[in-house]
């Protein structure tokens, strides 16, 4: 009966752990008002990790876009005070972009396999990502397995049968 139940946390915790993995970071990136020789993409260049997300809000007055240099994506035109859906960067490299509408305006994005910190950004952003409040879930996650794994080492030790 406790092996049942042992083996039975096995699949639970497994869906756990995988669903704490999966999530990826989603960055953001502005375009503000500037003179279109200057760039225009805040911040420049981004910088995140391969899985990782990038969208481009448009804090400018005129339609712009956010288009791969290589035509890998292309968001397509964002209106004044419009966002860009989230563009997804699964491997590491450097990737340049610009403005299909302003060509003279570029940015990169810089993939890398580490985590590495975030550019500071202009102003900065002080809100929660849309995919939770952080490593809270993983923290959980692996205190509850924690507890989950002393209880049944408890109730194995306490009904051992006695030697004599």
């Amino acid at each position: 009966m406790r092996r049942l139940a042992g083996l039975s946390l096995i699949p639970f915790a497994t869906l756990v752990l995988a669903s704490t993995a999966a999530w990826a970071a989603n960055s953001s990136a502005q375009i503000v008002n500037c003179p279109p020789a200057s760039g225009c993409f805040s911040p420049n260049p981004i910088t995140i990790k391969v899985g990782d997300t990038v969208s481009w809000t448009n804090n400018g007055s005129v339609t712009h876009t956010a288009t791969s240099n290589t035509g890998a994506w292309d968001t397509g035109p964002i209106a004044s005070g419009a966002s860009s859906s989230a563009v997804s960067f699964n491997t590491t490299g450097s990737f340049a972009y610009h403005c299909a509408i302003h060509p003279s305006m570029t940015g990169t994005v810089i993939v890398s396999a580490v985590n590495a910190p975030p550019a500071p950004t202009s102003p900065p952003v002080r809100r929660l990502a849309s995919g939770g409040a952080g490593p809270v879930p993983a923290a959980a996650a692996a205190l509850l397995l924690l507890g989950f794994g002393l209880l049944a080492l408890g109730n194995r030790r306490r009904h051992r049968s006695k030697r004599i």
